[in-house]
């Protein structure tokens, strides 16, 4: 399957981790995200500009300040887990645990 032929199930996922975030209705049941990331080998800079679209998209729709600053704040803290697979000579241990 090609990554267009599974983007409605990421943004799916994608919609139930930021409503988990932002505490509820939904909540995020998948992979880790350490783990569902890792082996794509995202940059710091792409997570950068994906957290910057997501700002867009809460201003788009009207969020208060204050809300849209605690979903971008929990958001970032998840930096690190999805761009771990980019550091140089980083092994994924858990694949082998």
């Amino acid at each position: 399957m090609t990554f267009a032929g599974r983007l409605p199930g990421l943004k799916f996922l994608r919609t139930l981790w930021v409503a988990s975030l932002a505490g509820g209705p939904f909540q995020y049941t998948a992979r880790e995200l350490r783990d569902a990331h890792f082996d794509l080998k995202i940059p710091p800079e792409v997570f950068d500009e994906v957290d910057a679209e997501l700002g867009r998209t809460l201003d788009h729709f009207g969020v208060p300040e204050r809300e849209k600053g605690e979903v971008l704040a929990a958001f970032g803290g998840w930096k690190s887990e999805v761009t771990a697979g980019s550091e140089p000579g980083a092994v994924n241990w858990r694949r082998w645990h």
